[in-house]
């Protein structure tokens, strides 16, 4: 017993009077870990509250959207400063019409990242984009990226007030689907329309599926 309230004594003194002794980062790398690293190198040696690690945490969630699962914690008697945190996997760029690039994650959210990413789909968005795009924005997405080994393409573009999607094929052609219902029938009629006038129409072409409903595809072939 008495052990043990002196392990309780100690363990509690030493957590209310708590110094960085070591600093120790993990999940991250490149120069998010630098810089995370610098801000944190400075409180070596200095104390350090369960409030600051809290205040620390926020500030990093804050200044890093590009992270998820931030988390800073004390070592209960090692005096390590623990931060563990992990990068947001896109699975689209996002370019407004101002140019500017948010990246969306598998959970829906928009963000901004230090560093291009060049090996993921650009999806340009018309219209108003909020901080975070529906469920069903990301299913569609994920929806639309299936087609790349059908109809492989350049880029996408979502209409966001007139929920519509445009995509635009490496030869310059254009597939018009216009809303996403019925996309993944309107895909495979599309991959089916490209690959027969590929052989005869060496121009771009535009293929319009605004009356697909009434069963009709619109093909326009370009002048030039």
């Amino acid at each position: 017993m008495g052990v043990r309230y002196g392990y309780h004594v100690i363990k509690n003194a030493q957590l209310a009077d708590w110094h960085v002794k070591s600093v120790v980062i993990s999940g991250l790398n490149g120069e998010i870990e630098k810089e995370i690293f610098t801000r944190v190198a400075e409180m070596e040696g200095k104390p350090f509250s369960f409030a600051d690690a809290q205040r620390l945490q926020r500030e990093f969630e804050k200044k890093y959207p590009m992270l998820h699962d931030i988390d800073v914690s004390r070592g209960m008697l090692s005096g390590k400063l623990k931060i563990s945190a992990k990068f947001r996997q896109p699975i689209a760029r996002l370019v407004t019409a101002d140019r500017v690039s948010q990246y969306i994650d598998d959970e829906s959210i928009v963000y901004t990242q230090q560093q291009e990413v060049t090996d993921v789909p650009l999806v340009s968005l018309v219209g108003d984009v909020p901080d975070k795009l529906p469920g069903s924005f990301v299913d569609l997405i994920q929806n639309v990226l299936k087609l790349k080994k059908s109809l492989p393409f350049d880029g996408l573009e979502f209409d966001l007030e007139q929920n519509t999607i445009r995509m635009h094929l490496p030869d310059q052609s254009v597939i018009l689907f216009g809303s996403p219902q019925q996309l993944k029938q309107k895909a495979q009629r599309a991959a089916q329309i490209m690959d027969k006038i590929r052989e005869k129409y060496p121009n771009p072409v535009t293929v319009n599926f605004e009356f697909f409903e009434q069963g009709k595809v619109f093909l326009t072939l370009s002048a030039h």
